[in-house]
């Protein structure tokens, strides 16, 4: 697994999950829940799954905690992902 593939991925859904909800824990858990594995044939599939399944996670088993931190725990700024 290519690592700056991956973290380009992790990246990529946060930024979707942030402007495509309310911005909130359980917004962007909600968003991200709702997203389908890529296919077979998908490109970087490996990557992808894996950024997903570790986005989810961390939204759903970590729902207290504030936004911010989520980021952290992944390893991402968040201005990295709010201001773009």
């Amino acid at each position: 697994m290519d690592q700056k593939i991956y973290r380009q991925y992790l990246r990529e859904y946060l930024r979707a999950a942030w402007q495509k909800s309310d911005g909130s824990n359980a917004g962007m858990s909600s968003y991200l829940m709702q997203q389908i594995e890529p296919g077979r044939f998908t490109r970087h599939r490996e990557e992808k799954i894996r950024a997903l399944n570790d986005v989810q996670r961390a939204f759903s088993e970590h729902r207290h905690w504030p936004v911010d931190m989520v980021f952290t725990y992944l390893g991402v700024k968040a201005d990295e992902v709010q201001t773009q």
